[in-house]
């Protein structure tokens, strides 16, 4: 899913760089603004990638560096897949499950998604599909 977040993140550096006034005396600047651009795209992708989800039984487990959360599936009133036109040519995608007290939890960029959807909503009533 890496290759999905420099694709999305190139697209928003060449519309950026439309609006910029790039002249050969600003150019040293530009490619500063480029390597700067594609490093923190760098470490925004690394962070994607930093989170793992653990389904065990009734419950998921979602490991990253800022902690373990665990979620517990009897509380999903809802639950949704999310994929754009990117994430559907990388097969992957993203599911929300709503929570009973309102919160969202997200499962991030996880490929085939739908199977991930079936494995974890199955038993809750009045699905989207």
């Amino acid at each position: 899913m890496i290759e999905k977040t420099i694709i999305k993140g190139t697209i928003v550096l060449a519309i950026f760089s439309l609006f910029l006034e790039i002249t050969p005396s600003k150019i040293i600047n530009y490619i500063i603004f480029v390597a700067l651009w594609y490093a923190m795209l760098g470490i925004y992708a690394l962070w994607k990638q930093m989170h793992e989800y653990c389904i065990e039984g009734k419950s998921i487990t979602i490991r990253s560096f800022m902690g373990i959360k665990t979620v517990d599936l009897g509380q999903v009133i809802d639950c949704f897949i999310s994929q754009g036109v990117l994430a559907k040519h990388f097969n992957c995608g993203s599911i929300y499950l709503v929570l009973q007290n309102r919160k969202v939890i997200i499962i991030k960029d996880i490929p085939q998604p739908s199977t991930y959807y079936e494995t974890l909503c199955r038993d809750i009533g009045g699905l989207n599909t």
